[in-house]
């Protein structure tokens, strides 16, 4: 004879319960997997997106790319989003509040004088070489004669004197605010390390040293460790257009 009636005391009732509970963790393991898996799709957006941006070549996308960069570099600081991820770790749940924080940077207010007298060889920002591949250029290239001599466009302590592969021998001068005026591809270097620099004071002679071609003068300024045309602090607010 077959199964007339079937149990319906605690044992169902709980065997239900048991379920349900299973069911709920799993709809919150899933909805967590799904957001995460939401964030690193839109994290491969940008980066893609970004990346292709940087992928063109015509003029009328270096403006683009350049303000890209600042977004970046300049305007953003990029340590509150480091310690985020230190503190809750990529895994956290709260992922989608981390975001670059606005930063107030240093300014320079007053106008600064030119280090050496010359023609710009090659500006700030992306140039074309001769095979057609794009570097960015971090500062400026001011040609000049062998021996001209180079004034400090900022008061300082000298911070660091190299002599470098590329840079040729380089001098590093640290003002206020973390800003850094560098001034490479030197014939000679005429202050010492640690030494305190005042505005216009000559620390060096222009040369051919380092990857250089010919006399000239590599001039950049790091503000927080990030370039930035050091042509817009030459001319003063009140005649910039």
């Amino acid at each position: 004879m077959g199964i007339l009636w079937k149990p319906v005391g605690k044992n169902l009732s709980w065997g239900n319960t048991h379920k349900l509970i299973s069911l709920g963790k799993e709809r919150k393991k899933r909805s967590f997997l799904s957001k995460i898996l939401c964030q690193c799709i839109a994290s491969l957006f940008v980066f893609f997106m970004v990346w292709g941006i940087f992928q063109f070549e015509p003029p009328t996308m270096v403006k683009t790319q350049d303000n890209i960069r600042n977004w970046f570099t300049s305007d953003y600081d990029i340590e509150p989003v480091i310690n985020f991820f230190t503190s809750v770790g990529i895994w956290g749940d709260t992922l989608e509040r981390a975001a670059f924080k606005a930063v107030e940077m240093p300014t320079i207010s007053e106008p600064l004088i030119i280090p050496v007298s010359g023609q710009i060889g090659i500006p700030y920002g992306w140039i074309v070489k001769p095979d057609q591949s794009r570097v960015f250029h971090e500062g400026i290239t001011i040609i000049a004669r062998e021996g001209t001599p180079v004034r400090a466009t900022l008061a300082g302590i000298v911070s660091r004197i190299a002599n470098e592969e590329k840079l040729g021998r380089v001098i590093d001068i640290s003002s206020e605010e973390e800003i850094v005026t560098r001034y490479a591809y030197c014939k000679e270097i005429l202050v010492n390390l640690n030494d305190e620099i005042s505005t216009g004071q000559v620390i060096a002679k222009v040369g051919k040293t380092g990857e250089s071609e010919f006399n000239q003068l590599f001039f950049s300024i790091l503000i927080k460790g990030q370039s930035t045309d050091p042509t817009k602090y030459f001319i003063p607010k009140e005649n910039k257009i």
